[in-house]
């Protein structure tokens, strides 16, 4: 109550980000319109390839299953040996249960979307993504400066929405059985790599949004989340829990950070009649020593940055890294509009 702060303690057995902020702002209402409920993002996703005739089609389709083909052997590979080079950010075995830090990186969607502008047919999360990789850069040679070779893959896992319709759902389609949009877990794990760059060396800010637009490009092209979600579900079905449980456990153990994206309300809203100023989301009991949740609220958006405190002591500056990182894109994208 001193805090006026509301926390919401859920177990991810009971659902995903999707299903657990669309039960959350059922219960919320507009600010500027006690009667009305929030505005959900939705609407039904175009199959790519659909509308480029044949040819396009075809094209689409090569693509498709070379990407499919070849992200999925990255995957196998990941949850059996590969894994990242150690560096100062990094988890692994048992650091699950280690103290942890929280910090809060602050971004207003306008020069997010000022951002993707600048690159042509960009997303906001292709921005985020791009502001994670050069945030990290920053952080590492803040770090240890020159200790790290130029372009080491750093990879994140990132969690995908498998429903056919994409964005929040209303409470009412997550409750119907035969829903395409139904209740609980659905969603696919995307391996996710960046590339260490000297900050220095680095003169485009967009060249992060650039290379980050590109990676995911080809990951929308493929099978990949699908794949990860059906073969969990193979591997917990006929193998048991434990067995998807360690396979689940060695991918994160192999890689190094956590990153996903939950699309919030469009306007402010009230929860019992209490303004809400802001709309925060974090995980834990994960082996990673950094994992980073965003939510956008009402032209903003915040990423909650939850770091194993003995191995990253200081996530205030992470995120100031990141506001930063974001900050440089905006600039070096005002240069180019002006232009």
């Amino acid at each position: 109550m001193a805090h006026k702060v509301g926390i919401f303690r859920i177990h991810h057995a009971l659902g995903d980000g999707i299903s657990l902020m669309s039960m959350f702002l059922a219960s919320c209402r507009r600010a500027d319109d006690e009667e009305k409920m929030p505005t959900l993002a939705s609407g039904k996703s175009k199959r790519e390839g659909s509308e480029k005739g044949f040819l396009g089609f075809a094209e689409w389709f090569v693509a498709m299953v070379w990407f499919s083909l070849l992200f999925v052997l990255q995957f196998l590979m990941r949850c059996l040996w590969v894994c990242d080079r150690k560096t100062e950010i990094s988890g692994g075995d048992g650091v699950e249960l280690w103290p942890r830090k929280l910090a809060t990186a602050k971004f207003r969607l306008q020069d997010m979307k000022l951002v993707k502008k600048a690159v042509p047919n960009a997303t906001i999360n292709d921005v985020l993504f791009g502001v994670i990789s050069s945030g990290i850069s920053r952080y590492l040679d803040h770090r240890n400066p020159n200790a790290l070779p130029e372009g080491l893959q750093i990879t994140g896992v990132a969690m995908t929405n498998l429903r056919e319709q994409p964005g929040l759902q209303e409470l009412s389609d997550l409750m119907k059985s035969k829903s395409g949009a139904s209740w609980g877990n659905q969603f696919g794990m995307l391996l996710l790599p960046i590339y260490y760059h000297n900050s220095k060396s680095n003169g485009d800010p967009l060249a992060y949004l650039k290379r980050s637009k590109v990676m995911i490009d080809k990951k929308k092209q493929s099978l990949e989340g699908h794949f990860s979600y059906r073969i969990g579900l193979f591997v917990m079905t006929y193998l048991g829990p434990k067995i998807a449980t360690w396979l689940n456990y060695r991918i994160l153990c192999n890689t190094t950070f956590t990153i996903s994206n939950i699309l919030g309300p469009q306007e402010e809203i009230t929860l019992g009649g209490n303004p809400i100023t802001y709309l925060r989301a974090t995980s834990s009991s994960l082996p990673h020593a950094l994992t980073m949740h965003m939510v956008s609220y009402a032209e903003r958006a915040d990423m909650q940055i939850l770091v194993a405190k003995d191995i990253i002591p200081d996530p205030a500056f992470l995120a100031k890294c990141f506001e930063e990182a974001l900050l440089d894109m905006k600039e070096a994208a005002t240069a180019i509009t002006e232009t």
